[in-house]
């Protein structure tokens, strides 16, 4: 039979041996969680892929580069903010949106810049202009039809990417942003005259007088209202005056 002495030994024997097995797992347990985690850290370990959507004239191939992707992908060495950051920074992309899909997906959302109307700028160019006074190109010439012509204003010298500071075209295009997409595509050309008053022509070849540039934003719910009557009612005119309390149509006899 063990003496009480004996036994104090023994129970503190026993916790030493209890403490250094809590430290072994403990120190194999912190071990674990750093090795693990410069291991999913490293840029050869592969993790998850990248999903780009909403592009159009921004190939998949831009993107990869501009944030920098290089060998397999791993998701936890890319840091959404620096790729959301690094996108916008291209003149083409409006907005960038990023989110994880289960279980190992990077979803970039972009949202490309889209052009409002082709304005005239110095040495006989023409530039692009999205809804923002965005410049998204410039050439020598008007390349398709698929936005209007501003004519009687210039802008001036024009780079990729500039902010438009000509106030006429700011007005145009705040205006234009206002429309749908479908009353946009029966849109010609839009002139401005000597006393910046705004003339929109329609694909019908139908003239509407809006009125001075400075307050075209205020015709705005007539203009659609007047465009949606004369397509549901198939009229045909000469021309249609918005200048006035009362619209003003002129129609052919």
């Amino acid at each position: 039979m063990l003496s009480t002495k004996e036994r104090l030994c023994l129970e503190r024997q026993k916790r030493r041996l209890r403490l250094l097995k809590i430290t072994l797992c403990f120190f194999c347990f912190v071990c674990i969680v750093v090795g693990g985690y410069q291991l999913v850290h490293q840029p050869w370990f592969s993790f998850g892929n990248i999903d780009i959507v909403g592009t159009r004239n921004v190939k998949n191939e831009d993107v990869i580069r501009t944030i920098n992707l290089q060998g397999p992908v791993n998701l936890f060495l890319i840091d959404r903010t620096r790729v959301k950051k690094a996108l916008e920074q291209d003149f083409r992309i409006e907005k960038v949106d990023t989110s994880y899909v289960w279980p190992n997906i990077l979803k970039i959302e972009v949202t490309e810049r889209q052009p409002a109307i082709y304005v005239k700028s110095a040495y006989g160019g023409f530039a692009q202009v999205d809804f923002n006074s965005c410049v998204l190109n410039v050439s020598k010439g008007i390349k398709d039809a698929s936005v209007p012509f501003v004519s009687g204003v210039s802008i001036g010298n024009a780079y990729l990417g500039d902010k438009v500071q000509e106030n006429d075209v700011g007005k145009i295009v705040m205006f234009l942003s206002k429309l749908d997409r479908s009353l946009l595509s029966r849109i010609s050309e839009i002139s401005v005259d000597g006393q910046n008053n705004v003339k929109i022509i329609m694909l019908s070849g139908v003239p509407i007088l809006v009125g001075d540039v400075n307050r075209i934003e205020e015709k705005v719910v007539t203009f659609i209202t007047i465009c949606n009557e004369i397509q549901s009612k198939n009229i045909d005119g000469y021309y249609i005056d918005l200048t006035f309390t009362k619209p003003y149509i002129k129609v052919k006899q």
